[in-house]
């Protein structure tokens, strides 16, 4: 199975919902692969921070796409595209109206091209009148502004390997995107 995560607007979270769904995806399929199509390399950053503090990571990072895995997570630029592999396209968008507008065109164009598309609204602050309203336009699935997913990052961890209030209501959030990802196989029920 192939997932994308995409937006043509940068800045927005890919990198960081993709690996969250990688590690998310490690906890239930045996072979999980995070490619890195993007040349600013965040993902193999990521990887990078987390060999240097000695953690292991449940999936694979790469920027070549290679055989023999059974879920791979895609994580591309910011750039417009046309083809993507498999049909399932992650979108995460910010909600504020720099980000949203080219969100919207960009799913509409995603959608299509016949791929299934569901959205995350990002670093979301219902505390926030402009993204409340957008919130309930995005007909997707919202993962709250917290330091626990930047502080994770930074540590070299996905938020399933952090610990504590904080992190299990981040992991929660990625849960909701997982399970409505119809996956092919799963380890744990």
């Amino acid at each position: 199975m192939h997932i994308s995560v995409y937006n043509p607007k940068g800045g927005v979270g890919k990198t960081t919902v993709a690996i969250q769904l990688a590690a998310a995806l490690s906890l239930i399929c045996q072979h999980v692969v995070l490619v890195d199509h993007d040349p600013q390399a965040s993902a193999l950053t990521f990887s990078a921070l987390a060999q240097a503090a000695g953690h292991t990571l449940p999936f694979v990072t790469t920027n070549a796409v290679p055989s023999g895995f059974e879920v791979y997570v895609h994580d591309f630029p910011s750039v417009l595209r046309m083809d993507f592999p498999g049909r399932l396209v992650i979108m995460p968008t910010l909600l504020d109206a720099t980000s949203f507008i080219p969100y919207m065109r960009a799913r509409h164009f995603v959608e299509d091209q016949g791929m299934e598309v569901i959205a995350v609204g990002n670093r979301y602050r219902p505390d926030r009148a402009e993204q409340k309203a957008l919130a309930k336009r995005i007909n997707g699935w919202l993962v709250n502004d917290r330091a626990t997913i930047a502080n994770a990052f930074g540590k070299g961890k996905s938020i399933f390997a952090m610990g504590g209030v904080r992190a299990a209501a981040a992991q929660a959030e990625i849960n909701r995107i997982l399970a409505s990802i119809d996956l092919p196989v799963r380890r744990f029920a």
